[in-house]
């Protein structure tokens, strides 16, 4: 597993670089859009899961890319 066991990585929209942890192989994941104060309400976003792979420096196993499905 890689960096604190998260094995997805967030490609484009609003969590684009968030790392993620997906346990299917097909569908949309719900990603919690990073608040830019805490007052900010909680949203989220949809993340298609892929079979591409995107390789980060340091990191043994490729992460799986999540590409942004829409708007939130």
């Amino acid at each position: 597993m890689t960096l604190s066991g998260c094995n997805a990585i967030c490609l484009g929209g609003p969590c684009h670089g968030v790392l993620a942890h997906v346990d299917q192989d097909i569908g949309i994941l719900d990603v919690p859009v990073p608040r830019g104060r805490p007052d900010e309400p909680e949203r989220r976003a949809g993340y298609r899961i892929t079979r591409e792979r995107v390789r980060y420096w340091g990191q043994a196993e490729p992460y799986i890319a999540l590409h942004w499905a829409g708007p939130p």
